[in-house]
């Protein structure tokens, strides 16, 4: 277990209702965990989950059930999104040896637990690297891209989910493509992908301008998720 304090902001959640004046949180609906990203955290790896909670406070705790094999190593705090919910970054450290299959996630707040949430340990992740941007004209609205993948169990398909993330001036903006899978060897190939830039804070569609941290992943045809690639992107019209 570890206590500490930082933070991640992500788009599209529901948000808590309000209580009314004079409820206790007791008597009003257990808290929730309203976000989490991604739910799957592969053996012998170091993995970062977002998290979003209905509260200001910085998360005290984190707990995860059975416990084996898995160890919660920090708690990153950040800022409030639209008033009610907190996004914070987890950073979950599985060890090769940690049983597949599913666990419980459960938050710390100093106003009471969260209701448990299910988190899986996968029996195989597919596998990515080597994330670079293509050229690219400054004024197309999207940034073309490409990563090898490697998928033992050969089901990555012909058009797999690519998830992606822009961090930009402390937002973060979510999204989920299909990609496209060129076939270099047998369970290889190379996945290209064409990301929309980031809109401006107004929600317009207009792209911003300059640099923004991007992350990227994967899901195969059964929806298991590969690990993370991070890079910076020059994201300007």
């Amino acid at each position: 277990m570890y206590h500490g304090t930082r933070s991640f902001i992500v788009i599209g959640f529901a948000l808590l209702a309000c209580l009314g004046p004079g409820v206790h949180f007791s008597e009003a609906q257990e808290i929730r965990i309203e976000g989490v990203f991604p739910r799957q955290l592969p053996r012998g790896q170091t993995t970062l989950i977002n998290v979003a909670v209905p509260s200001r406070d910085a998360i005290q705790a984190a707990e995860i059930s059975p416990s084996a094999g898995v160890t919660v190593s920090g708690i990153k705090r950040g800022q409030n999104f639209q008033g009610a919910l907190t996004w914070s970054e987890l950073t979950i450290d599985v060890a090769a040896e940690a049983a597949p299959g599913d666990r419980t996630l459960v938050l710390v707040l100093p106003m009471g637990r969260t209701a448990a949430v299910t988190i899986m340990i996968p029996s195989h992740v597919p596998r990515i690297s080597e994330l670079r941007v293509l050229s690219t004209p400054s004024n197309l609205p999207a940034l073309e891209l490409q990563f090898a993948a490697i998928d033992a169990s050969g089901d990555l398909g012909d058009s797999p989910y690519v998830w992606f993330m822009f961090g930009c001036g402390g937002e973060l903006v979510p999204g989920v493509i299909h990609g496209k899978v060129t076939i270099r060897d047998k369970n290889k190939g190379d996945v290209r992908v064409s990301v929309p830039k980031p809109p401006t804070k107004a929600g317009g569609g207009t792209p911003r301008s300059g640099k923004c941290d991007l992350q990227v992943r994967v899901t195969d045809s059964g929806g298991t998720e590969s690990n993370t690639l991070k890079t910076t992107v020059d994201v300007s019209n």
